[in-house]
């Protein structure tokens, strides 16, 4: 069953004043399957940024739709999009978003604070969520006095605490050593193994690897995708890598 249909989907921005055109897509079409774990790779300038945006709601295409769960977020009014983020989805950041005045436990509830969620319905979430990622002893703490890793694995338990449909996680190990980005990579695949849908844009082929399907994005369009299948994660390293050095000798893969 697809929980995320993207039909489509072009974005033009015009630039300052409107003398020329930017195409960052041009016609990406694709599904994400519930319970799927996706990675979204390409060059910098290659789209994948700008199809994140809109997938989170961030951002709105020129045309085409992006249908979660049967629901056309495209065509949501503003004033319906931040209840929207915060009910369907979940996110998780390159640099964390954490705020320094509030402790682990604060951070992590602030989605439900946002909806009006009861006290009690909040400490009954956080508990499984806290003792999955080991960061029950860390939730009394403040963000400041916790490791990258341990800020990332926050975030994470933010970006679950919500139940979300659909988790959309932007280079969660750029900022994050490689033990930690290992560590986190290993609980992305825990979290996934449980049921959760998560699409990942990555420039790291190390990352991308612990996908189950590996989706390139080159001049605005989808370029070629990889299903893992019976594959290690080393034999999908080497077919990603394979790839992407024939996507930057400018090889038709599709």
């Amino acid at each position: 069953m697809s929980i995320l249909e993207i039909n489509s989907l072009k974005k033009v921005y015009a630039t300052r004043f409107g003398a020329n055109e930017v195409i960052a897509l041009r016609n990406v079409s694709f599904t994400v399957e519930e319970g799927e774990y996706v990675a979204v790779m390409g060059e910098s300038g290659s789209g994948k940024t700008t199809l994140l945006n809109i997938m989170a709601a961030l951002d709105r295409p020129t045309s085409g739709s992006v249908l979660l769960n049967g629901e056309d977020i495209t065509k949501l009014p503003d004033k319906q999009l931040a209840g929207f983020r915060r009910e369907h989805l979940g996110f998780v950041f390159q640099d964390f978003n954490l705020l320094d005045t509030f402790t682990i436990e604060d951070n992590i509830y602030l989605p439900l604070v946002l909806a009006g969620t009861e006290y009690k319905v909040m400490n009954e979430r956080i508990a499984p969520i806290a003792e999955m990622l080991s960061i029950t002893e860390l939730l009394k703490k403040y963000p400041y006095e916790v490791s990258g890793g341990q800020k990332q694995r926050a975030a994470v338990a933010r970006a679950l605490i919500t139940n979300p449909q659909l988790i959309l996680a932007d280079e969660p190990t750029g900022a994050l050593d490689s033990r930690s980005s290992d560590e986190l990579l290993r609980l992305f695949s825990q979290v996934n193994s449980a049921g959760q849908t998560i699409v990942m844009v990555t420039h790291s082929t190390a990352a991308a690897s612990r996908a189950n399907r590996v989706l390139f994005i080159k001049d605005g369009e989808v370029y070629h995708q990889i299903y893992r299948g019976t594959d290690t994660d080393d034999q999908l390293y080497s077919k990603i890598t394979q790839t992407l050095t024939i996507m930057m000798t400018g090889g038709d893969k599709r």
